[in-house]
């Protein structure tokens, strides 16, 4: 599709969701379902399907995460738990994104025409209706200004969990978690989400430079599916390297961080929704929240910015 026809499209879009915000629709419902790929994609749909809910006028119905690729690793016996058939519920309760939610089992199905859409233009408010959908990115990717008004609501959601591990940042640092995509991503198979050393270790520098002459000093805590010998241009006595960490554990430290450098993933995205710390995002196909600060192709970013979103912590 031409950047044109993109515009074009996204401009109709807009209107007619414009158009749907404005009507009123008794038990008009919409849940996000239907899904079986890893954790952070799937909190990212129901985050996306929140987001459209809220702006449209439609009551969102939650229905718990069902099944979640990518399998629960175990240090205890290091190995993938394949079997384990307990990992999409243990990630509802990790995310506890039903939380002051209505239930989708909770309201009356035998009265309601229950309609499957696959983008969220489909959706057109009606009386006792169900839309099923598995995402609404293409409104969030849109909107995503929208984004900061749900932000606190979400953040409280992950809050009132308590299956949360211990975190191992120490207080007296700035403590930075980086998300490095390896494992199945790499540079040959899959350029566009790969992201180099070299341009990680520009970033890592360009964070530490902010943070001269002041009181705390940052530590980098690196969080990959790679191997040691993937890392050994980066590691160093202020980067920490957590490979192949348990994905709860990976995800509340880079919820928990002070500063947020995302890959491109929904893993890291998802956690940057979650985030009170500063994030700084490396542009791709989901778009950036306003408050993000965004790297350019060489790693640089707004030293300015980047330090009086700092302030309450130095």
């Amino acid at each position: 599709m031409s950047r044109l026809k993109k515009e074009i499209c996204a401009a109709l879009d807009s209107i007619y969701w414009h158009k749907q915000k404005r009507k009123d629709a008794d038990n008009c419902f919409i849940t996000c379902s239907g899904k079986t790929d890893g954790a952070g994609a799937q909190i990212q749909a129901v985050l996306s399907t929140i987001l459209f809910a809220n702006e449209l006028g439609i009551k969102y119905v939650h229905t718990p995460f069902e099944n979640i690729s990518y399998p629960f690793y175990s240090k205890k016996i290091k190995s993938n738990i394949d079997d384990d058939k307990s990992y999409a519920s243990k990630w509802e309760s990790f995310t506890n994104l039903g939380f002051n939610e209505l239930a989708v089992g909770q309201i009356k199905s035998n009265n309601l025409d229950i309609i499957n859409v696959s983008h969220p233009r489909e959706v057109k408010k009606t009386k006792n209706t169900l839309f099923v959908i598995t995402d609404c990115h293409k409104f969030a990717d849109r909107n995503p200004g929208l984004y900061p008004k749900l932000v606190p609501q979400i953040q409280y959601k992950y809050a009132q969990s308590s299956e949360k591990p211990d975190l191992y940042f120490d207080p007296s640092k700035i403590n930075v978690a980086i998300h490095i995509r390896r494992g199945e991503i790499s540079k040959k198979e899959d350029p566009k989400r790969y992201t180099s050393n070299h341009f990680v270790l520009n970033i890592i520098k360009r964070i530490s430079a902010v943070f001269n002459n002041l009181k705390k000093e940052p530590v980098f805590h690196i969080f990959s599916q790679g191997e040691t010998k993937e890392f050994l241009d980066i590691h160093s006595d202020r980067v920490i390297l957590h490979l192949k960490e348990c994905p709860f554990v990976a995800f509340h430290h880079m919820v928990s961080a002070d500063v947020l450098v995302m890959a491109k993933s929904s893993f890291s995205y998802s956690a940057a929704l979650f985030s009170k710390g500063t994030i700084i995002y490396l542009p791709f196909w989901h778009k950036p929240l306003p408050n993000w600060i965004v790297v350019n192709k060489n790693g640089s970013f707004d030293k300015k910015n980047f330090k009086n979103r700092l302030e309450h912590i130095i």
